[in-house]
């Protein structure tokens, strides 16, 4: 169900939107498997509130619109104000943990000998593209499953405060070798 309301990435063909003289050296996408057990864990619990909440208030709607009268009215007001606390926390306690499942399959990478990729899909197709740079930091974080770091972008949010993001390819399973691809390019553009 999860792939007939979201498609995978368009982008099967990585060549399509090269330049000319790029050559495809990587592709992959995270590896499957949640990726932050207690992260997710904390937003379920947060999400139980809402979730009983709304339950609440739809029984008390419930019982309302059985009354008649001047409670059909109550009950409908009531059944309205539920709607947004049962989808906030059916959001928080299910949909937390579906992204986490699910959340691979909706992203993309690739790596080629000047570029690097990132195509996500979850709501809308999207296809990001960072040039490699000599002067880029790249990280490698190692763990169950590697990050690799290429690119740092400061940004401004509404408020105008600073905030620096790091961009990479998260969670996959072949990172040693793909930070060797990256400083290789880096290397070679020097």
């Amino acid at each position: 169900m999860i792939n007939r309301l979201f498609q995978p990435p368009k982008h099967d063909r990585w060549d399509d939107y090269f330049e000319p003289g790029e050559v495809l050296l990587w592709h992959g996408q995270p590896a499957p498997g949640i990726k932050n057990p207690l992260g997710t864990l904390f937003m379920s619990i947060f999400g139980i509130p809402f979730f009983a909440g709304g339950v609440a208030v739809a029984t008390g709607a419930v019982a309302s619109l059985t009354s008649g009268g001047v409670g059909i009215i109550m009950g409908l007001v009531m059944v309205a104000f539920s709607v947004p606390f049962l989808c906030v926390g059916a959001g928080l306690t299910i949909g937390s943990w579906l992204a986490a499942i699910y959340g691979h399959r909706f992203t993309r990478y690739a790596l080629s000998n000047k570029r690097a990729y990132v195509a996500n899909s979850f709501f809308r197709h999207s296809l990001q593209s960072y040039l490699i740079r000599p002067d880029d930091i790249i990280t490698l974080i190692q763990g169950r499953h590697d990050d690799v770091k290429f690119k740092t972008v400061h940004e401004r949010d509404s408020d105008g405060d600073k905030r620096t993001k790091s961009i990479g390819f998260d969670g996959i399973t072949d990172g040693r070798e793909v930070y060797a691809m990256i400083r290789k390019i880096q290397a070679e553009a020097s």
